[in-house]
């Protein structure tokens, strides 16, 4: 029986919000343990757990984690994909939920839909495809087997941040599905991420109005900025409204092998 582990990853080191991952946006509740909180409301994972890097600065991450009761690897600095490989083994899963600690209003319900489809088609790699949705609240599947392709057959810009980046160039070598986001959520013009100290601003302002502590649904979320123009303006000036061509690009490409 395949086993999925949903994967937090967070580091201390971010060039414009340092140590934003410790930052409460409620009291008593940093943003990584709103975030770790929330994805423990999935019905499809079989454990959350916590990837960071064995820079010492990041033995707060550490501690927060253990202190949630959630198990917690650490790996190398700067290889992510091999950071992911070794929590895929530590933690004995088939695939990974991969969810980046940026990102503490990431749709539960979507990456649910992420996982079941994932195992419905036995594929490689899942996602929700468009740039310009990738506004801070989704998730993607990533089996244990295409990281380690993506790691022994790639080069040494795949083994950055940019984990998926081999499987989306070689999309004819990976059982790969796709899965629309729901109208609900599509807003390109909001910036739910968290980079600046603007975002650590407005997530405190959302988290607050909504009152449910971090059990905030993203949906409601998002209908908040839709009824308040005014909490969209606090970080509007930073959410890049441009297409990523280079995205686009290779979602064609996943899509073209697909129809083959």
């Amino acid at each position: 029986m395949s086993r999925t582990v949903c994967l937090v990853t967070a580091r201390m080191a971010s060039a414009r919000c340092p140590g934003k991952a410790l930052m409460e946006l409620l009291p008593g509740e940093p943003l990584l343990a709103v975030l770790i909180k929330r994805m423990r409301t999935s019905k499809t994972v079989d454990e959350v757990a916590l990837a960071t890097s064995t820079n010492p600065e990041n033995d707060a991450i550490a501690d927060l984690g253990k202190s949630l009761g959630v198990r917690v690897f650490r790996g190398d600095e700067d290889d992510v994909l091999k950071r992911h490989i070794g929590a895929a083994w530590a933690f004995d899963a088939d695939s990974l939920v991969r969810v980046t600690g940026d990102n503490p209003l990431t749709d539960v319900g979507t990456m649910d839909a992420l996982v079941k489809l994932h195992k419905e088609r036995r594929a490689d790699y899942t996602y929700v495809p468009g740039e310009a949705l990738l506004m801070g609240i989704l998730a993607e599947v990533i089996s244990t087997d295409a990281l380690e392709t993506s790691w022994n057959e790639g080069e040494p810009k795949h083994r950055s941040e940019l984990v998926t980046l081999y499987i989306k160039e070689h999309p004819a070598d990976f059982r790969i599905a796709m899965l629309d986001l729901e109208p609900a959520l599509l807003r390109p013009s909001y910036r739910l991420t968290v980079d600046h100290p603007e975002d650590i601003r407005l997530q405190r302002e959302i988290f607050k109005l909504l009152g449910r502590g971090p059990l905030v649904e993203t949906r409601d979320a998002i209908a908040l900025l839709d009824s308040r123009p005014d909490l969209v303006a606090i970080n509007a000036h930073l959410t890049h409204k441009g297409v990523n061509h280079r995205s686009v690009e290779l979602d064609a490409m996943v899509k073209a092998a697909q129809s083959k």
